[in-house]
């Protein structure tokens, strides 16, 4: 069988060779547009019963995976330059395509009672349109008297003040989410280089968008090291380049025809 299989391999080398060309030019085609899977990885199967509860939970009350916070440690939060810079990033924040809204100490409200209607109404703590440091000084007694917001947006004994950006759920499971954190992260760095305060940013979002990116670079890297470490290999063994560059080619082949066949089955990486 070896030999016929030899004979057959010898006699039609060109046809074979083209064809095996002609795959794997259409296997490179495919492994070109392979996606690399942006959804949280199913531990355990559809049918547990945690899972399926756990689905139920999702149904009534929703999902909080979706939050991303920032978070700076300074006692110059209320000065008036600081409060207004802190105010304009807030602006840009919203402006980033995704972020579906905010919840910061500038936007803060409260309940004030009509005494016409005896009603309450919703009135802003902070009037950000036309802000003086003696209406700031007003706005920040208001603030901390509301107990509310205390441990949730501003930590007094640390002072640490928080800003939560809630993003668009559908757009963290695809590959645009990088774009909007890499906006994000340009504009508290410009924010940072103004007022020289650290930002320190946190969330779901963020850990698994830099994870994403951490896992696409070294991925790159281990990628091109072990093509390098390979044909080195291979040519202290040989002592040919040609040999090297063969077997190099026939591994280069075999990486390209699997990565084809995930995108051929649906699969993603």
């Amino acid at each position: 069988m070896w030999q016929w299989l030899g004979r057959f391999v010898l006699q039609f080398r060109l046809p074979l060779l083209i064809s095996l060309l002609l795959i794997t030019a259409g296997m490179g085609y495919l492994a070109s547009k392979v996606e690399l899977s942006y959804e949280f990885t199913r531990a355990i199967p559809l049918d547990n019963p945690k899972y399926k509860a756990y689905q139920a939970f999702r149904e009534k009350f929703g999902e909080d995976g979706n939050l991303l916070v920032i978070g700076v440690e300074t006692d110059r939060f209320f000065e008036l330059a600081t409060f207004k810079q802190y105010i304009s990033l807030q602006d840009e924040l919203k402006k980033v395509n995704g972020v579906e809204d905010i919840l910061s100490i500038p936007a803060t409200v409260n309940l004030v009672k009509d005494s016409v209607t005896e009603k309450l109404q919703v009135k802003p703590i902070f009037d950000t349109t036309q802000l003086t440091a003696e209406k700031l000084d007003s706005s920040k007694l208001i603030f901390e008297s509301l107990p509310f917001y205390q441990g949730l947006l501003y930590n007094p004994e640390t002072n640490a003040y928080l800003m939560g950006l809630r993003i668009n759920k559908d757009l963290l499971n695809s590959k645009k989410r990088e774009k909007v954190i890499q906006e994000i992260d340009a504009i508290t760095g410009g924010f940072e280089n103004k007022t020289g305060l650290k930002l320190h940013k946190s969330g779901l979002p963020y850990i698994r968008s830099k994870v994403a990116i951490m896992l696409q670079e070294e991925m790159r890297f281990f990628l091109i090291a072990s093509v390098i470490l390979s044909a080195l290999i291979l040519l202290l063994f040989f002592r040919s380049i040609s040999a090297m560059l063969l077997s190099i080619a026939v591994v280069g082949i075999g990486v390209i025809w699997s990565v084809g066949t995930l995108q051929l089955f649906g699969f993603k990486i």
